[in-house]
């Protein structure tokens, strides 16, 4: 997958790409709450993201970095952070927070009054 195409691509392929990273990039992770990791192999969905973009989930250095692209590309997407802490942090798994993007923050979605 070409990570540029997240920063660089038209909504409709930011919005699946967010949720293709969550679904697929996840599952080399074991999923956790409350921090970004936890320095092996957890990650939550920010975490995921970050790591997506390079981050080896120790250097605190290198996370900044990582962070910031990773919000760029979900602003861009018209996804809100806070929406996904709160996903995961409740206990949404990575699946279920990537079907829940599908459904609610979509271009067709548009309209709807869900917040993304």
């Amino acid at each position: 997958m070409d990570h540029g195409s997240i920063l660089n691509g038209n909504m409709s392929n930011q919005e699946s790409s967010i949720s293709q990273i969550i679904r697929t990039y996840g599952k080399q992770f074991k999923h956790i709450r409350k921090q970004y990791t936890d320095g092996q192999s957890g990650r939550c969905v920010m975490g995921v993201i970050m790591s997506y973009y390079g981050w080896d989930g120790k250097c605190i250095t290198n996370a900044e970095r990582r962070l910031y692209a990773a919000l760029v590309a979900l602003r861009q997407a018209g996804i809100s952070k806070e929406l996904l802490i709160e996903m995961n942090d409740s206990g949404a798994s990575f699946d279920e927070i990537a079907d829940y993007l599908d459904r609610n923050c979509g271009p067709a979605n548009s309209n709807k009054a869900k917040s993304c």
